[in-house]
């Protein structure tokens, strides 16, 4: 029972998966949410640019805390508008359907006086 659990939480945390389970949800939220600049780093230094490595160099942290509308908020940290794409292309697309929906805020604002006129706080709407 144990392998069948563990195997269905591996597959359903694609964002075309379908989690059966609390924690399969969880897993897939989860694995979304290693956005951070970090994971950016080795792409840059081989020379692979990518949307996908620019808007995660503009992750500058993920937290996560308890909420004030929902039961957990998820916060991130932005240094540009190119992290809208991990949010909204990559987060946004794994939370619908985890089974979490209703529990979670996602907020997310740009920590620069030049991109805080343009974006100053974006709520995913799942």
């Amino acid at each position: 029972m144990i392998v069948s659990e563990v195997l269905q939480a591996i597959t359903s945390h694609r964002s075309d998966g379908q989690p059966l389970s609390l924690e399969a949800g969880i897993l897939r939220v989860a694995d979304a949410l290693d956005m951070a600049e970090g994971r950016s780093r080795i792409p840059f230094e081989k020379g692979r640019v990518s949307m996908h490595s620019l808007s995660a160099a503009a992750i500058e942290s993920v937290s996560i805390a308890d909420g004030a509308e929902r039961p957990v908020k998820i916060e991130i940290v932005m240094n540009n508008s190119s992290g809208l794409f991990q949010v909204d292309g990559l987060l946004k697309a794994k939370l619908r359907g985890s089974g979490l929906e209703p529990y979670v805020e996602v907020i997310a604002h740009i920590d620069t006086e030049a991109e805080k006129r343009l974006v100053p706080v974006y709520r995913l709407e799942t």
